[in-house]
Order: structure tokens, then C-alpha cells, then sequence
């Protein structure tokens, strides 16, 4: 079996570390910007993960890396490009919001 090293840093070709990096890197971003939505006024879209998650950053670091890890596990690597996108498309509305409520 191969070790968890040799299958973070030998990914496919479509993936890199890049957007294993920017994928987490944009959920605790999107926590950061959450919370201070939150603080400025605003509420919480997701009604679902409001209650678990809220703007926890470590949650949302522990979430994030777990999704990374299966999906290069399982060699569906390259997901991580849309999932980086979509997560941009998140951190823009948060930001939205944050200049809408201030």
C-alpha cells in the first residue's frame, strides 16, 4: 500500500497540490468571512450547517482537509477545480454581504 506522502505529493496531473491548497485555504476563508457577516447583521443562508458550523474555522479546516483527502484517495482529484470555484463563488458573496451590512 502506498503511503499517505506518496499519495498527496504524486496526485493526478488534473489536481496538484494547488487546488488541495486553495480548496482549503477558500473554506476557511469562507468561515473567516462568515463570521464576520455575522457580527456585522447578517444571517446564515445555510440553514442546515448553521447550527454545526457556524464560522468555526477549525471545523471547517477538519472538513475541507477530509473532503481533499478522500477525493485524491479515491482518485477524484480532479473535482478539487470545481469545488476551488464554487468556494470562490462563496467567499464573493460573503464579501458581498459584508459590504452590503457595513
Amino acid at each position: 500500500m502506498k503511503s499517505l506522502k506518496y499519495v498527496l505529493v504524486h496526485t493526478d496531473s488534473n489536481t496538484g497540490l494547488l487546488f488541495c491548497a486553495a480548496f482549503i485555504g477558500l473554506n476557511i476563508l469562507d468561515a473567516c468571512l462568515t463570521g464576520l457577516a455575522l457580527g456585522l447583521g447578517s444571517y446564515e443562508l445555510n440553514a442546515v450547517m448553521h447550527p454545526i458550523l457556524g464560522s468555526n474555522t477549525l471545523f471547517k479546516w477538519l472538513i475541507a482537509s477530509a473532503v481533499v483527502l478522500t477525493l485524491v484517495l479515491v482518485k477524484r482529484g480532479g473535482w478539487l477545480k470545481l469545488l476551488s470555484l464554487g468556494m470562490c463563488l462563496v467567499c464573493a458573496w460573503n464579501l458581498l454581504a459584508i459590504w452590503s451590512w457595513s
